[in-house]
């Protein structure tokens, strides 16, 4: 059973949970590009700033929906790693560096298309949002980027977590809002009724056309 008519819905129920002290001085951070539209309208509704964090799921072999690592660039060594599932494939740390490659070129790529500002997070207090979390990869790899770039405070806002996912973000997340975590879903689709994959075109849009404060 779906738990959201569509992306707007979840945001809606978000903005609903967002506790007293999220306001205008918080960056939004979006995750693409599912995370973008959510992220634009919990901006707008502070009046606070929208910028992305630009992460790559990198696939398992022959599974690439099921989560080896995530990075975030530029780098190869900017990433997070699933070990277990390294363990099982019988995977090095070279080959994880090669599997990510494509997925650094697509962040490069999507940095020049969306001219995301890319704005300092020393000293900012930032809320990281995506549409749903399923392992935890991209989003954990999301928080070490954030938290090396020495943001001050950093929040998750989520509209559903798959099974255990939530547990393994690190304590010090706050505030951590999540309406529905540890569903027993078979993906974060699942919780949708309308799930349209976020274009190019739209990722754009709303970081042009949010109405929020850009600075």
């Amino acid at each position: 059973m779906a738990f959201f008519r569509d992306r707007a819905e979840a945001a809606e129920t978000l903005i609903r949970s967002l506790p007293a002290e999220v306001g205008k001085d918080w960056l939004v951070l979006a995750l693409p590009r599912g995370g973008v539209p959510i992220a634009a309208a919990i901006a707008r509704h502070l009046g606070a700033t929208l910028d992305l964090m630009l992460v790559r799921k990198v696939g398992s072999p022959g599974d690439p929906e099921l989560a080896l690592a995530a990075v975030t660039g530029p780098g190869p060594d900017e990433r997070v790693v699933n070990q277990a599932l390294c363990t099982r494939f019988g995977l090095t740390d070279a080959d994880v560096t090669c599997l990510a490659r494509p997925e650094l070129d697509e962040i490069a790529r999507r940095r020049k298309l969306w001219a995301a500002p890319g704005l300092p997070l020393a000293g900012r207090k930032v809320l990281i949002v995506d549409d749903g979390m399923a392992t935890g990869a991209t989003l954990r790899a999301a928080l070490a980027a954030v938290r090396r770039q020495g943001a001050a405070q950093i929040g998750v806002a989520l509209p559903v977590a798959l099974g255990p996912a939530l547990r393994l973000l690190p304590a010090d997340v706050a505030p951590l809002i999540c309406p529905y975590p540890e569903a027993g879903l078979a993906g974060v689709g699942a919780a949708y009724h309308d799930f349209p994959q976020v274009t190019d075109t739209e990722v754009a849009q709303l970081l042009s056309g949010t109405g929020a404060t850009r600075a």
